[in-house]
């Protein structure tokens, strides 16, 4: 038989995720039943599993809860009809020039312009290409 592990820090994250929620429940169920042995025990376990969350190094487990939440709010926001869809305001100034305020929900990124050409070009890079 063999198996494969992938070791991800995301993965990690929903890992000791499960385990604390498990361990929270058990320790309720623990203390309602006034056992004291039991809670004893399942403290410690919480200690431990939380010594283990620490000893995580920072910026990577940040950037896995960073972009586990990136993801849940994608799939959200991909769930709302046109709720990425670009926003382009056309403003024409006193002397009659045009420009182009564009702005691509999903990423966040705004572009402000006098150049058509420069809108386009944008659109096509950030929007069509994404």
């Amino acid at each position: 038989m063999t198996f494969t592990t992938i070791n991800t820090p995301e993965l990690r994250l929903k890992h000791l995720a499960s385990m604390s929620a498990s361990l929270a429940h058990r320790l309720e169920i623990a203390r309602a039943k006034h056992d004291e042995n039991l809670t004893a025990l399942l403290e410690r376990e919480y200690q431990q599993l939380m010594a283990d969350c620490q000893s995580t190094s920072r910026p990577s487990w940040a950037e896995s809860v960073n972009n586990w939440l990136q993801r849940q709010w994608e799939n959200l926001a991909d769930t709302m009809p046109n709720f990425y869809q670009l926003q382009i305001q056309e403003e024409i100034a006193e002397g009659g020039r045009k420009s182009w305020k564009v702005h691509y929900p999903k990423t966040g990124q705004t572009l402000q312009t006098e150049s058509e050409t420069e809108m386009q070009t944008w659109i096509k890079e950030m929007y069509w290409n994404a």
